[in-house]
């Protein structure tokens, strides 16, 4: 699913016009990137957690040449499913 499947799901599905739908959709997505921005954990009951976490620097290795080399630290977001999202994809 695509940015724009959502929009067209809120105009069928919900009657909104496409520019609100837009505006809804862009502006939800804003304040997730924020606070995410900002390290925080973004919860959505029964959908999910998206988590920032630092990743710390590690040494890898290149599968062919077996060259090894340092991978920096980085900061990552990661998304745990809720129980409730882990219980229907198990369906």
């Amino acid at each position: 699913m695509t940015k724009q499947d959502l929009i067209r799901y809120m105009m069928t599905e919900l009657g909104y016009s496409r520019r609100d739908s837009m505006a809804l959709i862009d502006k939800t997505f804003e304040i997730i990137k924020n606070s995410l921005l900002k390290g925080e954990s973004v919860r959505i009951t029964n959908f999910g957690n998206f988590v920032v976490k630092e990743k710390g620097e590690r040494i890898g290795r290149n599968p062919k040449t077996k060259e090894e080399y340092v991978i920096k630290k980085r900061t990552t977001v990661i998304f745990k499913p809720s129980t409730n999202l882990r219980k229907e994809l198990k369906k």
